[in-house]
């Protein structure tokens, strides 16, 4: 009897393994141009995440169809119609910018095909959106972690930099207002700039003059190392505080000593990385690059991971992995997912709700100061 049921437990394997197929997962990435940092650490997580994991419970293996977008909106929408009609993939995931993920998410709902960024934090991504979901927290909590550790470490008044370019750098300036100002803190100035700007003397010049307590900084990593540099130069003593937009070792690189003290809300730090699921990915991720983990590269495992969790579902409901709809659906209903990043719990509007952590450049390194909950 035992030796019956072992040949046809051996048939349904090999039955299975025989109508394998290939899965395509979509990614747009700025692996190039002005941020390809986030686009290359993204690329690194991920490739940890696709090493640990590239095969689905009945025998599909998953393929990735990786795209440089450049960091430019048009292509990154582009690329989107070309991983959806010629390479014909079952989910998108991508991008890191909130500016190319808001160009993308109208050519994947109209396409209806699930796409999920790992690090746009804009709101605006996802709204009214039903096949677009997000691996991150939102700037309006991110912002809050920003102002609610500086109003609890005595910083009362503060000038706000915002990138005018950047859909992201907007939002996050609009939230770090609100929950600072409602916090009693006051904002003595706002000052603008322009991704790509190499000089900020007429700026740092204003910040000097307002003497703010902090400097909320909600752009990118390029201008606020930068600006940093430029600000100190001056004698402008203000701490810097941004966002996740600047968390990356080109901070500190241009950015020298002037970058001590920047201090920035985070996804992710593998000082508070305690979860089994944390301590596997930070363990690969050295052993592989020999180097700190990363967030970009924590959030784009994180969302890997999740599409992998929807896809799974699917077969185990009978529509199989490559059906858009069911994937979808799985994604938005995500709860209580154990990721690198902490558990996940998408809400209705395909936001992930989340802890979030404040960092500090500390000797040249990114020191883990707190972590801040939903």
């Amino acid at each position: 009897m035992k030796k019956i049921t072992s040949i046809a437990a051996s048939v349904a394997l090999l039955s299975t393994l025989a109508v394998a197929k290939e899965v395509k997962i979509g990614v747009v990435l700025p692996l190039t141009g002005p941020i390809a940092a986030f686009g290359q650490t993204s690329k690194g997580g991920l490739d940890i995440a696709y090493e640990q994991n590239h095969k689905l419970k009945n025998g599909d293996t998953v393929k990735l169809v990786v795209l440089d977008d450049r960091g430019d909106k048009v292509e990154a929408a582009t690329a989107v119609k070309r991983l959806i009609n010629k390479d014909n993939v079952t989910v998108i995931l991508g991008e890191v910018a909130s500016s190319n993920s808001m160009a993308m998410a109208p050519v994947a709902e109209k396409a209806k095909t699930p796409m999920i960024t790992h690090a746009s934090t804009n709101p605006r991504v996802t709204k009214g959106k039903k096949f677009v979901t997000r691996a991150c927290f939102i700037d309006p909590f991110q912002g809050a972690i920003a102002a609610k550790y500086a109003l609890d470490n005595g910083y009362k008044t503060a000038v706000i930099v915002t990138d005018a370019k950047q859909d992201y750098s907007v939002g996050l300036s609009k939230a770090f207002k609100k929950a600072y100002t409602k916090g009693g803190g006051k904002v003595v100035g706002r000052v603008l700039i322009n991704s790509g700007d190499k000089d900020f003397n007429a700026q740092v010049s204003t910040i000097k003059a307002a003497n703010p307590d902090i400097i909320a900084f909600t752009g990118y990593y390029p201008e606020g190392a930068l600006m940093v540099r430029q600000a100190k130069a001056v004698g402008v003593k203000a701490p810097f505080i941004g966002g996740d937009g600047v968390g990356f070792p080109e901070l500190v690189k241009i950015g020298g000593k002037a970058a001590e003290g920047f201090m920035y809300s985070d996804h992710f730090n593998e000082a508070a990385a305690s979860s089994p699921e944390a301590k596997a990915y930070v363990d690969a991720f050295h052993k592989k690059y020999h180097k700190p983990a990363d967030s970009m590269g924590a959030l784009a495992a994180d969302a890997y991971n999740m599409i992998l969790a929807a896809m799974n579902k699917c077969i185990d409901e009978g529509k199989g992995a490559t059906d858009k709809v069911c994937v979808n659906t799985n994604l938005r209903n995500t709860k209580g997912f154990k990721g690198v990043t902490g558990v996940i719990n998408i809400d209705e509007n395909g936001n992930a709700v989340k802890s979030g952590v404040v960092n500090v450049v500390k000797d040249g390194k990114f020191a883990y100061l707190t972590t801040v909950n939903p």
